[in-house]
């Protein structure tokens, strides 16, 4: 992989004590002046997008135009990260500005705190109209919440994304894969009929295609009728586009729109089923695109390209398919990992963002960002200043959007998390046991040609190094466990992570 900013020469112990010694992990700067005028903000996440599933990634058997667009009208990231290796809890990161491991809120359960302050509220306080399209999946309601299918027979099911701060939405309360399979507009199911209530029926279903999803929500027959699982993505390009359509000059707007693609099941429609070259996996994320298309010429359309922030990335890494990988696609591309790893695969993710007249176009930036850091580079573009509690976790990245290719480091440190959990430091990254710490396995190193040197083929070897150290701007793809090379480094990181799991904020 090429980088376009050149790195200082490596200097093991000097450059780590460095990046240790900044106790809150970044390199503070203050909020700008506001705009005039303020920008729009859009923010587009896809489900479970692997660092190699995009064309400006190096993808060669999938066709991403309108993401690829946002890369050659801005700057793309190439050390961006997930703060988690699953959905929700980036999900909760990137809106609360807060890592989840922080927190004690239930699964299931609205994800917040009543006293949390989060990214909509702020932006809303601050003048912004807000709107979310797409898959919710942080929780809805006090109890049983997500879980109980019954629930969202209520004709209330705020706490929710209205509670969280947005004026409008419409989308799904989970992923596609869950149940209640319907569309939720503001706090009530779309379609709801008292008359015909909902109800979850344990069978299997063949068009799940995988193991584990075997749970689907039945009656409410115009609540499902009126939730085509194989367009999610389209309609909810369409729906964002004419939210868009309705906005005026005189007020911004923030725009969420978590997308459902790539994750499983993998259902694209008649018009996108066989257009990849990476199987059904690909035709998915190709469907997805035109979602993104849809929104990006709806802004130019309407008239607020040139006034709207426009951020593209992924909630975690991608997913192995067996049909993707036999016709030689590789998701998260040099990565080693995949979604639920601690290991690179699992949350370094594609992070593209362009905003004209204010981001270079066509530009690179291989600085540490994490997705918690939108929630204060958001404020800041928008000239909000952040409450004194808000944001425990977040930092500006504004100064490297705009400047990308000068600007120093800002974050230098993070928490990576799969099942454990992983400290990055500079160019370092640390994990304090063996193998991914993940969710799935090693079962695609072998097929895909990776290779790390406690691993014998998808094989944890019986000598294998008892915890890892990684060089990761030499070593990218984790080929070499540096532990027992390093020791005062791996100590060190060591301490510094359980000092960090141990504190309340970042700053």
């Amino acid at each position: 992989m090429m980088f376009s900013r050149q790195q200082h020469p490596l200097n093991f112990m000097k450059g780590v004590a460095a990046a240790l010694s900044l106790v809150p992990g970044v390199a503070l700067h203050a909020t700008p002046e506001p705009v005039a005028p303020k920008p729009n903000i859009v923010l587009l996440l896809a489900d479970d997008l692997g660092y190699g599933d995009v064309g400006c990634y190096g993808a060669t058997r999938v066709r991403t135009p309108n993401i690829d667009r946002l890369r050659a009208q801005g700057v793309r990231f190439t050390d961006a990260h997930a703060p988690a290796a699953v959905c929700q809890p980036t999900r909760y990161g990137i809106l609360a500005g807060r890592y989840y491991w922080r927190t004690t809120a239930k699964a299931n359960n609205y994800y917040f705190h009543a006293n949390e302050i989060l990214l909509p509220k702020v932006l809303k306080d601050g003048g912004y109209r807000t709107a979310a399209f797409g898959k919710w999946h942080i929780g809805w309601g006090s109890e049983g919440g997500a879980s109980d299918a019954e629930w969202f027979n209520r004709e209330d099911l705020n706490p929710g994304p209205n509670t969280a701060g947005f004026d409008y939405f419409f989308g799904m309360p989970n992923t596609h894969e869950h149940s209640p399979q319907v569309y939720i507009e503001n706090n009530r199911v779309y379609k709801r009929d008292p008359a015909d209530p909902l109800r979850t029926d344990v069978q299997k279903d063949p068009i799940w295609k995988y193991a584990g999803s075997t749970r689907r929500s039945a009656g409410a027959k115009a609540a499902h009728e009126a939730c085509d699982l194989n367009t999610l993505d389209l309609e909810m390009g369409k729906r964002a586009a004419a939210w868009i359509a309705d906005q005026t000059k005189e007020k911004t707007f923030f725009l969420y729109v978590p997308f459902f693609a790539p994750h499983v099941p993998l259902l694209p429609n008649g018009t996108f089923a066989g257009t990849s070259r990476a199987g059904v996996q690909g035709d998915f994320i190709q469907q997805m695109d035109r979602g993104v298309g849809m929104i990006l010429t709806a802004l130019k359309e309407h008239g607020f390209e040139e006034d709207t922030l426009v951020v593209f990335t992924s909630d975690n890494g991608g997913v192995y398919i067996q049909e993707a990988m036999d016709k030689g696609h590789r998701s998260m591309g040099e990565l080693l990992g995949l979604k639920g790893d601690a290991w690179e695969g699992g949350h370094r993710v594609p992070f593209l963002a362009r905003w004209p007249g204010r981001i270079p176009a066509g530009a690179d930036c291989d600085e540490l960002l994490s997705l918690t850091d939108l929630y204060a580079t958001f404020a800041a573009a928008a000239g909000v200043v952040l409450p004194q509690n808000a944001a425990p976790d977040s930092v500006n990245q504004l100064p490297l959007f705009e400047h990308p290719l000068d600007t120093p480091a800002i974050r230098t440190e993070m928490v990576y998390m799969g099942r454990g959990a992983g400290l990055r430091a500079g160019d370092w990254v640390y994990y304090p046991a063996q193998g991914p710490q993940g969710l799935f396995g090693t079962f695609y190193m072998t097929q895909l040609g990776f290779k790390n040197s406690d691993y014998e083929g998808n094989d944890l070897r019986q000598d294998a190094q008892p915890a890892q150290l990684y060089n990761v701007k030499e070593d990218i793809s984790q080929a070499v466990n540096r532990y027992t090379r390093y020791p005062r480094i791996a100590a060190q990181m060591k301490a510094r992570l359980s000092e960090i799991l141990r504190q309340k904020r970042s700053r």
